[in-house]
């Protein structure tokens, strides 16, 4: 059997497509531009992709799951509440269980009404459950990067796969693939501005985003649920609380304002994927969530405005994905200089600008390896592109290596980078050249005594003078400093010394 869609325009209605059904009974929903089948006998949802090329389904067919009070709550209740109020809590619990009632309507995009429980239930995406119900990785990370409603959680997902398909040491090609889909994403969004746009939110005083909503007669909570999530919220206003979540899944609990004691309001979920949820180890797990993810600090350091774009730009490949896998991988470093090439190939292909530590990065794993004829090859044919930070990692890895120090030099004068390349010529005992270089360069932000201290520690008096004599010239009024009269007295005991010890 066949689904058939079509797309309504203003004078037309053309069939998309069709998409195939495996139970006579169905219903739709639309979820962030997912479209949900659900096979009503079979009790699963099958997941398409709108905006995506292929018309298979994005995974494999996911349950629902429902997640509603705790069964601990109804006892607190008792205590806090009025005894018809606890009643009506309980009755609710009881229907905790129930999936695709025979009196639930399905009201488009996203809604379902649960006539017989009194429940209005909201769907929402399990991203975690979807991503880890398909092998297809390239295709997962397209899903994932097509994602807007939970952009930060997308993002997470991303930067988490990306970091696994390394560790795994997966193939090259295949991790090429996965990198394509990200940076053409990344460039996607740069190009229409997504990336840097976002909703502001308001700061409660613990840091935790917050956003007050004013609520109709029927209400249908907003709270981000990992998880596609159908939930009901009673009639009263609510101001719902996102606390940080845990890298899996957490739940949101809102309270209803009421003139006696505070009632939490009724609250069920279902989701696509996963088993039974124990919502109070999940809102009492606030410690061990979201704070100990690297990902997730930096998430937080953008609370001024929320992201609504799930692309990763190369900075945070290089924090979140390369300086986290080259922690943890051992070994011959040989497999982590290949994604990184081939990173730096996707990139180069898009036109993005890379952060400069990745080129350190792979200096120092080649480097590490003793790799030194290729590192050559990567600079003169610049796989490696030149910066200053790219120069003085060839100077550090160069002590073990002549050339390699030579390409550093060579990259800080390319750069023009006179003052750096002076100081370097003079820490190497080359004052002579880096004399001649600074005069003709002009390069006057050098100082005086780190020549002078270098000859004089040859014990050269030719040498010493010279110097004195060329920054004499060089800068006006230089024998009235400190540093001339310091170091022509130094002379001057040379060439004494040199004298007595002829005769």
């Amino acid at each position: 059997m066949l689904l058939h869609s079509y797309r309504f325009y203003r004078d037309a209605v053309v069939q998309q497509g069709s998409l195939p059904i495996y139970s006579r009974k169905i219903a739709v929903s639309v979820v962030d531009n997912v479209l949900l089948v659900h096979q009503i006998d079979a009790k699963v949802v099958i997941l398409y992709d709108i905006f995506a090329d292929s018309r298979a389904p994005i995974s494999a067919p996911l349950p629902l799951q429902s997640r509603g009070f705790p069964r601990s709550y109804s006892s607190s209740s008792r205590s806090s509440g009025k005894d018809g109020e606890c009643s009506e809590v309980n009755n609710k619990i009881d229907h905790e269980g129930i999936i695709y009632g025979d009196n639930w309507t399905f009201i488009v995009p996203d809604l379902i009404c649960d006539v017989s429980n009194n429940f209005l239930w909201k769907i929402h995406l399990d991203l975690e459950a979807i991503a880890a119900s398909s092998s297809e990785t390239p295709s997962v990370l397209e899903f994932l990067q097509r994602r807007k409603l939970e952009a930060i959680k997308a993002k997470q997902l991303c930067l988490g796969i990306a970091r696994t398909v390394i560790l795994e040491r997966r193939p090259v090609s295949m991790v090429s693939k996965a990198i394509d889909v990200l940076v053409s994403s990344y460039s996607l969004s740069l190009k229409t501005g997504s990336y840097f746009k976002g909703i502001k939110t308001e700061s409660t005083s613990s840091g935790v985003a917050k956003t007050s909503v004013a609520r109709s007669s029927t209400d249908v909570s907003t709270s981000r649920i990992d998880g596609t999530s159908i939930r009901h919220e009673s009639t009263a206003g609510v101001d719902s609380e996102y606390p940080s979540r845990a890298s899996t899944f957490s739940a949101s609990e809102s309270e209803e304002n009421a003139s006696s004691a505070p009632l939490r309001t009724d609250s069920r979920d279902l989701q696509l994927g996963g088993g039974k949820v124990d919502r109070v180890n999940l809102t009492g797990a606030h410690s061990s969530g979201p704070t100990d993810n690297p990902v997730f600090v930096n998430i937080s350091e953008q609370q001024d405005s929320e992201l609504t774009s799930p692309a990763i730009s190369p900075d945070e490949m290089y924090k979140f994905v390369f300086a986290a896998v080259e922690e943890e991988m051992v070994g011959d470093p040989s497999y982590l200089v290949s994604i990184i090439v081939e990173f730096l190939r996707s990139t180069n292909m898009e036109k993005i600008k890379v952060h400069p530590n990745l080129y350190v990065l792979a200096i120092q794993l080649l480097a590490r390896n003793e790799r030194y004829a290729e590192l050559e090859s990567f600079v003169t044919n610049k796989i490696l592109e030149p910066s200053k930070e790219v120069a003085l990692q060839l100077l550090e890895s160069g002590r073990q290596n002549i050339q390699t120090r030579k390409l550093g030099l060579d990259m800080l004068r390319q750069l023009s980078l006179h003052h750096d390349y002076v100081s370097l010529l003079v820490q190497d005992g080359r004052y002579n050249e880096a004399l001649r270089y600074a005069r003709k360069y002009q390069v006057t932000t050098v100082r005086p005594a780190l020549f002078l201290q270098a000859a004089c520690s040859s014990n050269n008096s030719q040498h010493l003078a010279a110097v004195l004599r060329f920054f004499s010239d060089f800068i006006p009024d230089f024998r009235t400093t400190s540093d001339f009269t310091t170091y022509y007295g130094i002379l001057n005991e040379m060439n004494t010394s040199v004298a007595a010890t002829s005769f």
